[in-house]
């Protein structure tokens, strides 16, 4: 019989193709290195694993709970990275497998409590992306032109009715992805750019359950060194422990009525009186920033990320960057690009703002965010309408798929004799019905203005869009190795605040109903993304996909409820101005959300809001990547220096180092693949240091 072709496929080794036939081919073996990816090996295990992975893979409740209390933590603590670097990345699912290894856990074991980690951890995704826009929206900084806010105050039942619509439709949303499985992961299996390291620490773990610790022992007390180091700079750089007074050259950019003294690090006050430094960022002194403004920020989390992506990646993914502050901004300046005044209700032009003794301001300061950030919203928008459209006949073919995954009747997903091999298909309508019930309700009757049919037409909306574009984005997943949560989420803001500015809702009530309602969308389609990772990992280690699925599940309510209790804590910093995060997506959008109910500046808005999309739709079509290019245009350049900084390390690191070291003492492709794991441990020490007593600052600014 012929080879099945595929566009996903890879052409299997003449070695593979022997053991698979004989049926000789085993878990971990070197072979299977070698025929990822070609379907043929694909099929072979998951015809094994329906034999074999009752006697092999395991549900241990203890294990999991291990990776329910790792990833709740990582809930809060990828919060904090989100908004403070616009990147939901978690470490979590590195120190579960490293944690398993150490304690000689089976593979197996490993990748269901690793699952039950990460489903805790992304249940969260919309509590970093949108939830912050709602507190946003009471601020100054999105005041309309009456001198009123759209939203005035964040309501209290806005954190019952997130908590419990995002548990349901995470769960729903986990579930859309049994009938996903067999077609992405065994028939046309994606790549999954960048899932290689789960499977090679998973490697790695069988090796050292065969008697092997050396490498787990090392790869913790680097994470843990690099860890404590970057938990110690951190502190040094945001812990306060004084107070800001005129000594301070940036003192006017943060002192306030209601704060008059903000609160001062140790390194505030060491470099207090100079220009070049401002709250942990190395910048160009304010007073010369007319036409452009470079800084370098201290910011482990940025460094750790851009060794992961390495210098060409992080250069690319940054370009939006260069683009905003060597081109937009410089071109605002010198045009003389009106700018709105919400305080004086009048337009100036940007070198209006030249030397007026406040720190923390100046002509391209001021482009930068009314000229520049409305562009980047709008290129985020384009690229993303203009990236969906260019996925509709993949989403034609998924939903092909998805009607005849099922052959003849006769049931995958149960074996007789044995039990459940996949979680029952048949829970997904019942699970249908159950969302969009609990989903009306709670949005009928959650918010002051709402009726029966905006909170029936939301439910129809949530509960088809969380299957058609998760369908859509597991796809762009698995093809990039990126989640197009951003994308989708600007989909369903624009067509939830159309369909509610046609049925007369008041602005409030509709900017409250939509940001609350993507924020569960959000959280719904991040959980089909994330469970791709863990059922690709499980398919060549024998795991039964109904152990997977059942980790990934009891992750969900724990790591809801971290997420929203955090996404609660920090918005309030945000919007106070007490913790500096650039949150960039919940900026991109409550700057929509005002736009399209009457923001203070329309006209102006709307045409950067145009300009931006144009440039996003020409970036997605030549590019392939403008949605990643209009959220770099959203950053500070201090922002992204940093990530450069660090691709470029990692790039002169396996030039000058590890490829001579590889070369001279001919190093297998495990150990090489150690050396490299051994670095992933400082980058992930790196992020996860910083982001842990960044919690513990903000913590202290609550009850302080």
């Amino acid at each position: 019989m012929a080879v099945k072709k595929s566009v996903y496929r890879e052409a299997p080794t003449a070695a593979g193709l022997e053991k698979i036939e004989k049926g000789t081919l085993d878990y971990m073996d070197k072979e299977v290195w070698s025929n990822l990816n070609t379907g043929v090996l694909e099929e072979y295990f998951e015809e094994k694993n329906r034999k074999e992975s009752f006697s092999r893979s395991r549900f241990i409740w203890k294990k999991v709970a291990v990776g329910i209390i790792l990833g709740t933590i990582f809930a809060v603590i990828t919060t904090y990275v989100g908004l403070k670097v616009g990147i939901a990345i978690s470490g979590g699912w590195y120190i579960m497998y490293l944690i398993g290894a150490a304690l000689k856990w089976h593979p197996c074991d490993i990748n269901v409590a690793g699952g039950a980690s990460t489903g805790a951890t992304y249940i969260g995704t919309g509590f970093i992306f949108t939830f912050p826009a709602i507190y946003l929206l009471t601020t100054e900084d999105y005041i309309l032109a009456d001198g009123t806010n759209i939203i005035e105050s964040v309501p209290g039942s806005v954190l019952v009715v997130a908590l419990i619509a995002t548990i349901f439709t995470g769960i729903l949303g986990t579930l859309y992805f049994i009938i996903l499985r067999r077609v992405w992961l065994v028939e046309d299996p994606l790549h999954m750019p960048g899932w290689e390291p789960n499977l090679q620490l998973m490697d790695i773990s069988n090796d050292i359950v065969k008697g092997e610790m050396v490498s787990a022992r090392r790869s913790l007390r680097l994470f843990t060194q690099w860890t404590g180091l970057t938990m110690l700079f951190t502190f040094f750089r945001d812990f306060p422990v004084g107070r800001m007074d005129e000594s301070f050259a940036y003192y006017n950019a943060y002192s306030t009525p209601a704060m008059p003294n903000p609160q001062a690090s140790s390194m505030d006050i060491l470099f207090k009186g100079g220009a070049w430094y401002e709250k942990g960022n190395i910048i160009q002194p304010y007073e010369d920033a007319t036409y452009t403004h470079i800084g370098f920020g201290l910011i482990p989390i940025q460094i750790g990320l851009g060794w992961f992506m390495k210098l060409k990646v992080s250069i690319l993914v940054n370009l939006g960057t260069f683009i905003t502050w060597f081109i937009i901004v410089p071109m605002a300046v010198l045009i003389g690009v009106p700018i709105f005044d919400a305080s004086q209700n009048i337009y100036r032009e940007p070198m209006f703002y030249t030397g007026l003794g406040s720190y923390g301001f100046s002509p391209a300061i001021a482009a930068f965010a009314k000229v520049a950030r409305p562009i980047a919203v709008g290129t985020i928008l384009g690229a993303g309408i203009t990236g969906l459209l260019k996925m509709i006949p993949t989403f034609k073919s998924a939903m092909s798929d998805v009607l005849t995954v099922r052959k003849g009747g006769k049931r995958r997903d149960f074996i007789e004799g044995r039990g459940w091999y996949e979680w029952p298909v048949t829970h997904i309508w019942p699970m249908t019905i159950i969302t969009f019930i609990v989903v009306f309700f709670l949005f009928w009757f959650g918010f002051e203005g709402s009726n029966p049919l905006v909170s029936l037409i939301f439910s129809l909306v949530l509960v088809s869009t969380t299957f058609a574009l998760g369908a859509i984005a597991v796809k762009v997943m698995g093809e990039t190795g990126t989640q197009p949560v951003s994308g989708t989420s600007f989909i369903v803001l624009i067509m939830l605040i159309l369909v509610f500015m046609g049925l007369g809702l008041s602005k409030e009530t509709t900017a409250i109903i939509v940001l609350i309602g993507t924020t569960v969308f959000a959280g719904a389609i991040s959980m089909e993304g994330d469970i791709i990772w863990d059922f690709k990992s499980g398919l060549y280690v024998g795991n039964r996909p109904y152990h997977l699925m059942k980790g990934e599940l009891t992750g969900i309510i724990p790591g809801a409820i971290a997420s929203v209790l955090a996404a609660v804590m920090f918005s309030e910093l945000l919007a106070s101005g007490e913790l500096p995060l650039v949150a960039p997506q919940a900026n991109a959008f409550a700057t929509i959300v005002q736009t399209f109910l009457g923001g203070s500046s329309m006209g102006m808005l709307v045409s950067f809001l145009l300009i931006g999309f144009a440039l996003g739709v020409l970036l997605e079509i030549v590019t392939g990547m403008g949605t990643a290019i209009g959220l770099g245009m959203y950053f500070p350049l201090w922002l992204t220096t940093p990530m450069i900084f660090g691709g470029a390390m990692r790039d002169i690191w396996e030039k000058k180092w590890l490829e001579p070291k590889v070369k001279k003492e001919k190093w297998t492709e495990k150990q090489k693949t150690i050396k490299v794991l051994d670095t992933y441990m400082i980058a992930t020490g790196l992020i996860v240091g910083e982001a842990i007593m960044g919690t513990i600052v903000a913590i202290y600014f609550i009850f302080s």
